[in-house]
Formats: structure tokens, sequence, C-alpha cells
């Protein structure tokens, strides 16, 4: 079968990405290749499915359920996209896993590092994806979190357990600040904000 010069150039950056030819869902190639691959597709004026245009391009096609729930198909998943067991960028490499990862490890009262390391996995953070900002600074956002974290803990100490099963919400909005800054962990975003931060499984025991 005869490819043109970009369907060539596509298969080769799909394979980056696909090592195995079997594709599960479409979130394992980056958003900027699987647009590409859209256009390439109305350019060439293929009739068909985005599917069948893969099946084409001489891949197979095998869908998973797009919100796996079970641990297996989580780790499945991650070995997938990191083989060494090291993660690092899952946020922006699959988006949807991310999203799930943090949700289980917020029903296990545990953050995301920890969680993946309960199944296996070292989580590496990448200092290099956002810059960090010359001086650190309050905006808007940070006011609100930190009055809704003072009426949680109007003593100024924070277990971050606790903080999880109060406020979710503010605990994942935190978190995704966190990253947003370059900070390493929560517990240093939170101790910016001038908390002291503390952990049961760390030692800390309620009284």
């Amino acid at each position: 079968m005869k490819y043109s010069k970009e369907e060539l150039g596509l298969m080769k950056a799909i394979d980056q990405h696909v090592k195995t030819k079997k594709i599960t869902y479409y979130k394992a190639i980056p958003q900027e290749l699987y647009q590409k691959i859209k256009d390439i597709m109305k350019a060439k004026n293929f009739r068909g499915s985005l599917q069948e245009y893969f099946e084409f391009l001489g891949y197979i096609f095998i869908p998973t359920s797009k919100y796996p729930k079970d641990t297996n198909d989580i780790i499945r998943l991650l070995m997938q996209h990191f083989p060494s067991r090291y993660v690092t960028n899952l946020e922006n490499i699959d988006r949807n896993l991310y999203y799930i990862i943090q949700d289980k490890a917020l029903q296990n009262k545990v953050d995301i590092p920890e969680y993946l390391n309960k199944l296996g996995f070292n989580f590496v953070f990448n200092s290099n994806i956002y810059p960090h900002p010359p001086t650190y600074y309050i905006g808007a956002s940070e006011k609100e979190y930190i009055n809704r974290l003072n009426k949680l803990f109007p003593e100024g100490t924070i277990v971050i357990e606790e903080l999880i099963e109060k406020d979710s919400w503010l605990f994942k909005s935190i978190n995704y600040l966190r990253q947003i800054r370059s900070i390493q962990t929560i517990d240093e975003q939170l101790e910016l904000f001038g908390y002291k931060v503390l952990r049961r499984w760390n030692g800390f025991k309620e009284t």
C-alpha cells in the first residue's frame, strides 16, 4: 500500500507514542499530533471515520473504557505511558487518566505521588514545565483559598487528610496552583500561605 509523504511522516510520529501498533484510545496521542492527523485526513478527502483512517495507516484500534475504575486498568494505562515506572508530566500526556488518579488519591486520603507509589510507580516532578515566578505573590484566587482555609483551620495547622475530607475541591485547587507555580508538594504551597502542615501517615496521631 502506497502512502503519501505526509502520511509516512504521520506514521513515524505516531510510532513514537504507539509502540505496538495498537491504539486503545485517542488520548494516547498528543493533542497537536491528533489535530495534524485529522487535518491530513481531511486534506486527503479520506472517506471514513478516524478509526478507519488509523486502520488504513496500519494501526489496530482497540477501544477501552475512557474512565478506568479498576486498579489493574489504571496500572495498565500507566505502563503504556511510563514503562520505566517513572511518572512525569502525566497531566499533559493523558489528562483524563490524571484526573482519574487524582480522584482515586482523594478517595484513599493521600496525594498523587503517594497513590502512584502504592501502585508501584515513582512520581517525578518536572520543574521545567512551568517557570518559577521571580517572587511569590498572592493573587485573588489565593486569597479566596486562604479565607476558606482559615475557616477550616482557624488555629493555623492543617492536616492534609482533614483538608481532603472537609473540602476536596479546595485541595484540588491548591494542588493545581502549586503545579503551575512549580512547587514540589502541596505541603510547601500551604507553608507559603503561612500554615503549619501535618500528615496522619507521617507520624501525626489524632488526640
